[in-house]
């Protein structure tokens, strides 16, 4: 059995990610997914809480029938020679991981240091990025079709779309 690992902040989480997903589940048997980062929220760039990136992630995959996944909380600690490590004592309750996936090049090389096959995900599915959605979001621009409808809804339901406004006037 193989078990991937996918790393994100996921703020917030996109139609990206979920097809990293779906294809990460082509040639894996599960993936975990790490939620990076989880002590930041209520900033422009960190806009979610860890909670609601982790309720978007679930409800994304229900909508679309995904299963075969678990969700992980990493906390940063700002220290890229431990964090590999400090990312392992998380993950390992849930399985050890033979790949990694990450569109960041900080986790493609500290993985690769560690010594782990990372796989580079180098474009962007249909040109959408977490930050591209926040920006859209604050110029209140179109943004609903980068994410699944479910997200969208809940974004919506717990005003983050008014917070990320307020915070990028701030």
């Amino acid at each position: 059995m193989t078990i991937a690992l996918f790393v994100g902040r996921f703020q917030p989480f996109h139609v990206g990610h979920l097809y990293v997903i779906k294809k990460i589940l082509e040639a894996h048997d599960s993936v975990i997914i790490v939620i990076g980062s989880t002590q930041e929220k209520e900033t422009s760039i960190n806009p979610f809480s860890a909670d609601e990136r982790k309720d978007m992630i679930e409800i994304a995959l229900k909508e679309k029938k995904i299963a075969k996944c678990r969700i992980v909380y990493v906390p940063d600690i700002h220290n890229n020679k431990e964090w590999v490590s400090h990312l392992k004592r998380y993950v390992e309750p849930y399985g050890m991981f033979d790949i990694v996936y990450t569109g960041s090049e900080l986790t493609k090389r500290l993985f690769k240091e560690a010594g782990y096959k990372v796989h580079w995900i180098s474009e962007r599915f249909n040109g959408v990025s977490s930050s591209e959605i926040r920006l859209r979001i604050a110029k209140k621009m179109v943004w609903e079709h980068m994410v699944s409808i479910s997200v969208s809804k809940y974004i919506k339901s717990i005003n983050c779309d008014e917070r990320i406004k307020r915070l990028s006037e701030e």
